[in-house]
């Protein structure tokens, strides 16, 4: 770990700022920074703000899952099939072309997006 006087401008600018902004959250700090200095408050924020980093990393990961498995979905759905989706997309834009509502087209697109696995 480097002393505070071995870090850049920018750094050190970095580390300021990071302090300034997590002060509206947690005032303690600011006693931190007059007893024990810049390395102790720094040390303290990231101590404070584990649980958020833990909840954060749980999330991404659910994310990520929600995701693959939205993918797999799509990849192995009727609606990926050329035949299905030709029919669908043409009664979605005859309905368009007869009503001129886009809402109404995509009622006549959505039923068959919903029961797509009736479909062959």
């Amino acid at each position: 770990m480097k002393n505070w006087e071995d870090l850049t401008f920018v750094q050190k600018a970095l580390v300021g700022i990071c302090i300034v902004a997590v002060a509206a959250f947690a005032p303690e700090i600011a006693l931190l920074v007059q007893f024990g200095g810049i390395e102790v408050a720094f040390a303290f924020l990231l101590v404070a703000f584990q649980p958020f980093s833990a909840w954060l990393q749980r999330t991404y990961v659910q994310l990520k899952n929600i995701m693959s498995i939205a993918a797999i979905s799509i990849r192995h759905s009727n609606s990926a099939k050329p035949s299905v989706f030709a029919l669908q997309a043409s009664f979605c834009c005859l309905a368009l072309a007869l009503t001129g509502s886009g809402v109404f087209a995509f009622s006549f697109f959505m039923p068959g997006m919903l029961l797509n696995g009736v479909m062959v």
